[in-house]
């Protein structure tokens, strides 16, 4: 699986990802051969529509956060002046729509980075509208992929709700078969969906939070560190001089 397609080094580690799409695929996998058939038989066909086109759904977006690129703004050529490059302030001041905007320099790319732009250090590149970088896409997540991102987490989150639920009322209403395959299979499926639950459902609230807030996790995350900065700041004077 490449990183930012051709543009972003591809990370090494892509055991994260790997296990994402295993762990996807395989119990889903397992929910329709084992669990669907029953469920179709004794209820309705709309049962494997229904959760077939969500599945896909969710695999789809979840390849294009994979695979999309970001917004990798590409580095400057080679064999520009680097000595003029080492020698460039580390801030410039720009007027855009009216407003004073704050760029930085960015050494490695050699450019200053546009507003809401941040150097990945696992892919080496500036990405626009930087969120953070996924190891369970293998992936930045920027401003050209983010909507992929955010629709997998959510869609994911209906999903697994959706199997649960269904397995949970096969194996209830099969209580006295508990010792057959398609049984200890749903149990299975039960754990697993039970276990990586609580992390996806509380990404998905995380980033449905951000969106209405219009802010980045990189964003996010760089104000509550200023905010402990301050009130580690604050307590160490005991407030003096703060009115």
């Amino acid at each position: 699986m490449g990183c930012c397609k051709k543009k972003c080094l591809p990370s090494t580690n892509i055991v994260p990802a790997t296990l994402a799409y295993i762990f996807l695929i395989g119990t889903t996998s397992l929910f329709f051969v084992f669990i669907i058939p029953t469920l179709t038989k004794d209820y309705t066909i709309f049962i494997p529509i229904y959760d077939g086109i969500l599945f896909l759904f969710v695999l789809g977006n979840f390849l294009l956060a994979t695979f999309v690129d970001p917004g990798v703004i590409p580095q400057s050529k080679g064999d520009e002046d680097k000595e003029e490059e080492s020698r460039a302030p580390l801030y410039k001041v720009v007027e855009i729509q009216g407003y004073q905007v704050r760029m930085k320099w960015c050494s490695t790319c050699g450019f200053y980075r546009p507003p809401r732009c941040s150097h990945c250090s696992v892919c080496n590149h500036c990405i626009e509208k930087f969120d953070h970088h996924c190891p369970w896409v293998n992936n930045c997540i920027g401003r050209r992929n983010y909507k992929y991102f955010v629709q997998f987490l959510l869609s994911l989150t209906i999903h697994m709700v959706s199997v649960f639920t269904f397995t949970l009322i096969y194996i209830l209403t099969h209580k006295e078969d508990l010792k057959t395959t398609k049984c200890i299979v749903g149990l299975v499926i039960l754990v697993i969906v039970f276990l990586t639950f609580i992390p996806v459902i509380i990404l998905s609230i995380f980033h449905s939070t951000l969106v209405t807030r219009g802010r980045t996790t990189n964003e996010q995350v760089c104000i509550q560190h200023c905010f402990v900065h301050f009130m580690s700041a604050l307590s160490s004077t005991g407030g003096a001089g703060v009115v």
